[in-house]
């Protein structure tokens, strides 16, 4: 119990100092995004919509999150000739650029490991694949129920390893 207590007080403390902007991804127990570094654009194609995400993480990594459902996905790989088959099972693909904060550069060769916890507490965990020509890394997750998942990452890059995260709400 003194743990929750612990995770509690933190998560009450973190919510006050980031104030509402912050609040929807701080983790009790998790890794979490600065706050005050993040920024979120959406953009739609026709009923589809893409997400992104922008956080710094530990002031020495910029993550760049992009959250597109399957069928926008697999158009772009056609337009793009790409020769990718995505996993029939997923229905978006989530994909995350790292950028070093000090140079602006991205960051090409890192380990990436992505966790996605459902709703109903499933958790899906995957290693992405590193797409050289788009600068990112990149995996296919079944978000398949309506609420809230949480996005989990942690990689390891020039011998250190960060972690992020944040809550993406389907409806």
């Amino acid at each position: 119990m003194s743990k929750m207590k612990a995770g509690l007080f933190f998560l009450l403390g973190a919510l006050w100092l980031a104030g509402p902007t912050g609040a929807q991804h701080q983790h009790g127990s998790a890794p979490a995004p600065v706050a005050g570094g993040e920024q979120k654009a959406e953009t739609r194609t026709g009923d589809e919509t893409s997400l992104i995400r922008v956080f710094i993480l530990d002031g020495r990594t910029k993550a760049q999150f992009a959250i597109t459902p399957m069928a926008a996905h697999k158009r772009m790989l056609r337009e793009m000739k790409m020769k990718v088959e995505p996993d029939p099972r997923a229905t978006h693909n989530i994909a995350v650029t790292l950028i070093s904060a000090g140079t602006n550069l991205p960051v090409n060769e890192a380990v990436v490991k992505m966790k996605v916890i459902s709703p109903a507490g499933r958790e899906e965990v995957k290693l992405l694949d590193q797409i050289p020509a788009m600068k990112q890394y990149s995996g296919d997750f079944a978000l398949a129920e309506k609420g809230r998942y949480q996005i989990l990452i942690l990689f390891k890059a020039d011998g250190k390893k960060q972690a992020g995260g944040f809550y993406y709400r389907l409806e």
